[in-house]
C-alpha cells in the first residue's frame, strides 16, 4: 500500500464507530490502572502528574488502535500489505518511535525527580532517569504493540478481501441480470407483434420498424449500472408506442410524473417491466381493454414509483415471471433493504409499486 491509500485507510478507520469505542474502553482501563498505582493525592500535588494520568492511556490507547497497524500496511507498491519480514521490521522500528514520543511527553508533564518517581510508581529513593524509562518502556511496550497491530491489520485485511469478493460476486450477478432484460424485452414484443401480423399487417410493418428503434434504445439504456428517471421514461413511452400499435384503442395511457425527479438516476429497467407487467396480464387478456397510469413523486427523502392499470386483476405476484423478478433482485443489489417493492388490488386496479427510501444507491 502507497502513502495516499494508507493515509485513506486511517481515515477511514477514524470515522468507525468501533475502533474508537475500543480506543476509549482501553483508555479507561489504562486510566484506572494508572490510578491504582499512583495515589490520586500524589497526581494531585502538580497539575502535570495528573495531565500525564489523563492523557497518557488516550495516547497509548490510540497508537494501539490506530496507529500500530500501519507498518504493516505500507508496502511502496499497490499490494493491501506488505511481506511479513518487511512488516515486522517496520512494525519494530515505527513501534519504537511512537514509544519514544509518548515517553517524552510524559517526561515532559511530569517536572521534578521526585514527583516523576510519584507519578510513575516508582518506589521512594529511586531517581527516574529518561533512558531508563524508555528502556524499561521499549522492553515491555515494543513487543505488545508489534503484536497487537499486527492482529487489528492482519483482522482489516481479511474483511476488506471478503468484501472484495462479495462486491466481485455482486458485479456478476448485477452484469448477468441486466443482460436478461433486453432479450426479455424484445422476446415478449415479438410475441405481441405475432399477433398484430394476422390482423393488420401494415400496422405490424410499422411496429417492426419502431421495435428495431426500440431495441437499439434497450441496448443503450441497458448499458449502464445506472440511467436519469427521464431516459426511462422515454424508454417507456417508445415501448408504449410500439404496444399501442397493437392494443389501439384499447389502452390508454395517463402520466402523472413529478418532472423534478427526472435527473435522478436508479438502475435501468427500474419502469418498463412494471408497465409490460400491467399491459400483459392486466390489460391484455381483457377483452375492453384498459387504462394505464403511471405515477412518480417524492417520498420523504426517496420517491414512489407506481403502475396502476384497470382490466383484468391481480397479475403476476412478486417472485414470479423474468421482469418483475429481475427487477426485485436489481433493487435489493442496489439498495438493500432501503427499497420496496409491492404489487396489490385497489379497488378496480392493480397497483405494481416501488418506494426507494433514499436516492443514493449502494452500488
Amino acid at each position: 500500500m502507497r502513502f495516499v491509500p494508507l493515509q485513506q485507510h486511517l481515515l477511514s478507520r477514524l470515522r468507525k464507530r468501533t475502533p474508537w469505542v475500543v480506543v476509549l474502553v482501553f483508555t479507561g482501563v489504562f486510566t484506572a490502572f494508572q490510578f491504582l498505582l499512583v495515589s490520586a493525592s500524589d497526581q494531585m500535588r502538580q497539575p502535570g502528574a495528573l495531565a500525564n494520568s489523563l492523557l497518557t492511556p488516550f495516547l497509548m490507547s490510540f497508537c494501539y488502535g490506530f496507529l500500530t497497524p500501519l507498518p504493516w500496511r505500507w508496502s511502496g507498491d499497490d499490494q493491501g500489505r506488505a511481506p511479513f519480514w518487511r512488516g515486522l521490521i517496520q512494525a519494530l522500528v515505527f513501534n519504537a518511535f511512537l514509544i519514544l514520543l509518548l515517553v517524552a511527553i510524559s517526561w515532559f508533564l511530569v517536572h521534578g525527580a521526585s514527583a516523576k518517581a510519584a507519578a510513575l510508581g516508582y518506589p521512594r529513593g529511586i531517581t527516574p532517569t529518561f533512558m531508563g524509562i524508555l528502556s524499561m518502556t521499549l522492553l515491555g511496550g515494543l513487543p505488545m504493540m508489534t503484536i497487537v497491530g499486527a492482529i487489528i491489520a492482519f483482522s482489516v485485511i481479511s474483511e476488506e478481501e471478503k468484501a472484495a469478493v462479495e462486491t466481485k460476486l455482486e458485479e456478476a450477478q448485477w452484469v448477468l441480470l441486466r443482460g436478461q432484460l433486453s432479450p426479455h424485452v424484445l422476446f415478449n414484443s415479438l410475441n405481441g407483434l405475432a399477433e398484430l401480423v394476422r390482423m393488420d399487417p401494415l400496422a405490424a410493418e410499422q411496429a417492426l420498424l419502431d421495435l428495431s428503434e426500440l431495441y437499439r434504445a434497450l441496448l443503450r439504456h441497458g448499458d449502464r449500472p445506472k440511467a436519469p428517471l427521464s431516459e426511462e421514461r422515454a424508454l417507456v413511452q417508445r415501448f408504449l408506442a410500439v404496444e399501442g400499435l397493437r392494443f389501439g384503442s384499447r389502452l390508454q395511457v395517463r402520466w402523472e410524473w413529478d418532472e423534478s425527479l427526472d435527473s435522478v438516476e436508479t438502475p435501468p429497467f427500474l419502469l418498463q417491466p412494471l408497465v409490460e407487467n400491467a399491459l400483459k396480464h392486466g390489460i391484455a387478456p381483457h377483452s375492453a381493454g384498459g387504462e394505464l397510469v403511471i405515477r412518480l413523486h417524492r417520498e420523504g427523502t426517496g420517491l414512489r414509483l407506481q403502475v396502476a392499470n384497470s382490466g383484468k386483476g391481480l397479475g403476476l405476484l412478486p417472485g414470479q415471471g423474468v421482469g418483475l423478478g429481475n427487477l426485485e433482485a436489481r433493487l435489493k443489489l442496489a439498495y438493500g433493504a432501503g427499497a420496496t417493492f409491492h404489487l396489490r388490488p385497489e379497488g378496480s386496479l392493480t397497483v405494481a409499486e416501488v418506494v426507494l427510501e433514499h436516492l443514493e444507491t449502494r452500488r
